[in-house]
């Protein structure tokens, strides 16, 4: 009796998978010029020639990989119930997701401080990126107006200073972590801290759009 297992059959789709996962935790933990493709393929499990087979270079393969990232926000962000019948609540939905996304998937913040470095030189090559954030755009423009016809948020608030807005709340901490904390003296890491800076952002955002003020004046006696 033949005891020696059958070789498993190749999964074109299930390897590819695995490379752009090893490589976004590689570029977002290295940059483009610290990552190394040797380290992907290991934990990819894959030798470097099938890499190569699927993505030809490290230059496509990190231009894939922040393609895919954005991609990824992009697609749970649309999936999102964005009620314009409750404008407030949809902004307040939209920021609670994108500030919980950056603190599950730290790689991601790696990815984008990193290109920053690099102004930007792949992510401005790509045409995906710019059409699928200009969905979201078109969805918050949809839902400033449907506020400003009940009268719930204030005119003419700009749906990219918003996003903006909700981007920095959800990443700055997370890309100051280390700095904030020394300097504060607090634990920016811990769950406490990060839930009330997370009720903190969403009520900044709420009194920004109803009044267009962080903190509003008291009315006048």
């Amino acid at each position: 009796m033949n005891d020696i297992a059958p070789p498993r059959p190749r999964d074109p789709e299930r390897t590819r998978a695995s490379i752009l996962n090893s490589a976004t935790r590689e570029f977002g933990a290295h940059g483009f010029a610290g990552g190394r493709i040797e380290r992907i393929a290991e934990t990819a499990h894959c030798n470097i020639r099938l890499l190569y087979h699927y993505f030809g270079n490290k230059k496509a393969l990190y231009f894939a990989v922040l393609e895919s990232a954005y991609a990824d926000l992009r697609a749970e962000q649309a999936a999102l119930d964005l009620d314009v019948a409750d404008p407030l609540g949809a902004v307040e939905t939209l920021l609670r997701f994108t500030f919980g996304y950056f603190q599950q998937k730290p790689y991601l913040e790696g990815l984008l401080q990193a290109e920053n470095m690099m102004r930007g030189k792949f992510v401005a090559q790509s045409t995906r990126v710019p059409e699928e954030a200009a969905r979201l755009k078109a969805r918050l423009r949809e839902i400033l107006k449907a506020g400003e016809a009940q009268g719930v948020i204030r005119r003419e608030v700009d749906p990219v200073q918003l996003y903006i807005t909700i981007a920095a709340l959800s990443r700055f901490h997370i890309a100051n972590t280390y700095t904030l904390s020394a300097m504060l003296d607090i634990d920016i890491k811990s769950a406490d801290w990060s839930a009330a800076r997370l009720e903190h952002s969403v009520q900044l955002v709420r009194d920004w759009l109803v009044t267009g003020a962080a903190n509003p004046a008291p009315p006048p006696r």
